[in-house]
Formats: structure tokens, C-alpha cells, sequence
């Protein structure tokens, strides 16, 4: 008598049961694992952003001279910006020049010296700004200067945010 050399076809499918098991096994924990993290944001380490005003005023900004608002950016900021608008009335050009000066930069530029800055509008009646400035700490100046007019004073309408991530 002959008899037959093949195996049974159960432990076959019992394999293919199991490594599909562990499979379905690591799917479900990389995606808990990764639920859990934010989807790959940082380890579990949730990050704000922040909005600071630095002014939302009418301000008067008098011949020959500027006005400054200084603010403050904290250690470990990111995506730092500087927003806002203005719009300026009086004299014969209704304008302001509105400037975003770190502090080296602003103490040069108040003694006449030259000076970098982030923002410079240029003369003008009116506009908008986006200003990126560095991660991490830092003192900054937001300057309206009327410098340029000998005899008019200027009223400003404006508002600006700071905002960061941290």
C-alpha cells in the first residue's frame, strides 16, 4: 500500500493567522503610540501660542520727534511675529515712519547713528505689517518717528500684537 506524503493544510493557515495577529498588533500601537505623542509633536510636549498687545491707541507723535513702545520676547519663543496696522493725520503728507528695532539698533539709531531694523515703513499715511523677528529672547522697540517733519505733529491710529509660540 502506498500512503501519502502530504501535510496537513492546518498548520499552514494557523501561521498566516498569527503573523497577520502580529500585525494587526503593531499597527494598533503605532498609531496609540503615535496618538498619544500628537502625531509626532514632540513626545508628548504641547506647545501655545501667546499674543501679547503692544498697543492699540491713538497716539500724537509731536514734530521732530518719535514715540516707542518697547516689548519683550521670553526664552524659548518661536514663530515669533509682529502684527498690526497704522494710519497717520496731519501735516501736509499725513505720514509716520513706523520701525521694529532690536536694542542695539534702537539706542544707535536714537543718537543718529546707523541702525538695522526689521521693519521700516518708510514714509507713509498708512499700512499694514507682518514682521518676523528670532526665536528666543530678546527686548525690541516698535518706533512711530515724525523726525523727518520740522513743524507738524502727528496723530496715529494703530494697533499692533506680538505673538509666539513656546
Amino acid at each position: 500500500m502506498a500512503t501519502s506524503a502530504h501535510a496537513p493544510a492546518q498548520p499552514h493557515v494557523l501561521r498566516n493567522v498569527g503573523v497577520m495577529v502580529i500585525v494587526v498588533v503593531i499597527v494598533l500601537g503605532s498609531v496609540l503610540v503615535l496618538s498619544f505623542r500628537g502625531l509626532g509633536g514632540g513626545g508628548g510636549i504641547t506647545q501655545s501660542t501667546h499674543t501679547v498687545n503692544i498697543v492699540n491707541d491713538l497716539i500724537t507723535v509731536n514734530a521732530n520727534d518719535y514715540e516707542y513702545y518697547p516689548f519683550y520676547v521670553p526664552s524659548g519663543a518661536t514663530n515669533v511675529q509682529v502684527q498690526g496696522s497704522f494710519t497717520a493725520s496731519g501735516g501736509s503728507g499725513n505720514d509716520i515712519e513706523v520701525l521694529i528695532m532690536g536694542s542695539t539698533d534702537f539706542i544707535n539709531w536714537q543718537n543718529g547713528h546707523q541702525a538695522s531694523a526689521y521693519y521700516d515703513s518708510g514714509q507713509l499715511t498708512t499700512s499694514s505689517f507682518d514682521v518676523p523677528l528670532p526665536s528666543g529672547q530678546g527686548t525690541y522697540y516698535l518706533v512711530y518717528s515724525n523726525t523727518f517733519s520740522i513743524i507738524s505733529q502727528k496723530n496715529v491710529n494703530t494697533q499692533a500684537n506680538l505673538s509666539y509660540t513656546s
